[in-house]
């Protein structure tokens, strides 16, 4: 009997976790979509996306959404006149908000953010894919949200709110992590205030992977093969870490001329 018991928690068992990653990965897209409601909520205010940071003082751009995220407690607290890492911030940034932690993610971490702007591929990415012809060349490479010297205007996005990403995954922080395992030292830019929070995409591996390589300033999540997704329209997506390079650069873009011709979701 006792082992007729074992075979069958033994089957239910990958089910169970198969359920609840699932309802973890719903929680981590609703998130996402907040942080898109409140991203699109201060372009309506400002007539201009939130920068990825700014500088002198020193603010990340989560930070900048706090009042769009019903977050009125710590946006009392916090002191914009003041770096996020000044004294009279303390408070603030020491606040833990949910809405900017993956469920998947493991580990006790406090005061971070699973999320950030990736504001640009760089060359060591899409060179050898081009190279090997894997993508085509492109006339840019930026996504919507950029740095504080030149915000993105919805006018900016011509390849159309709904064909280019917008907010990413970069789950662990500050922890790293190297095809899902954690390995040693630990991620600037962790801390959900920190101006250092955002990143740019400069991980290639497998050949033709652009995701889910690493989490050291990188695209990356939890989720079992890929993650989810933030569209400038402020939908949510998730797509596998074995999408056509093609296509992802298509969508990472903004204005590169490029848009998805076919749905990948």
């Amino acid at each position: 009997m006792v082992a007729i018991v074992g075979v069958l928690v033994s089957l239910l068992l990958p089910a169970v976790q198969s359920a609840r990653e699932a309802s973890r990965r719903v929680r981590c897209c609703n998130n996402l979509r907040q942080i898109g409601l409140a991203i699109l909520a201060y372009e309506q205010s400002h007539r201009f996306f939130p920068p990825s940071h700014t500088r002198n003082p020193d603010h990340g751009v989560l930070s900048l959404l706090l009042p769009y995220l019903e977050q009125k407690a710590v946006y009392e607290l916090y002191d914009f006149e003041h770096n996020w890492d000044a004294q009279e911030n303390r408070s603030a940034r020491e606040s833990d908000v949910a809405v900017f932690v993956c469920p998947s993610a493991p580990g006790e971490r406090h005061w971070i953010s699973d999320y950030g702007a990736c504001l640009i591929i760089n060359s060591q990415s899409y060179k050898p894919l081009v190279d090997s012809g894997n993508i085509t060349p492109r006339k840019s490479w930026i996504s919507i949200i950029q740095d504080f010297t030149d915000p993105t205007a919805m006018a900016d996005v011509t390849d159309g709110l709904s064909n280019s990403l917008l907010f990413f995954e970069d789950g662990g922080r500050p922890f790293r992590y190297k095809f899902g395992r954690r390995e040693a030292g630990q991620n600037p830019g962790a801390q959900w205030a920190d101006h250092r929070g955002y990143f740019c995409l400069d991980a290639l591996c497998n050949g033709v992977q652009l995701t889910n390589c690493n989490n050291l300033n990188e695209i990356y999540s939890f989720h079992t093969g890929g993650c989810n997704y933030l569209y400038g329209d402020g939908t949510v997506h998730f797509h596998p870490e074995t999408i056509d390079p093609e296509v992802f650069v298509s969508l990472f873009t903004m204005a590169a001329g490029d848009i998805v011709s076919s749905d990948p979701r």
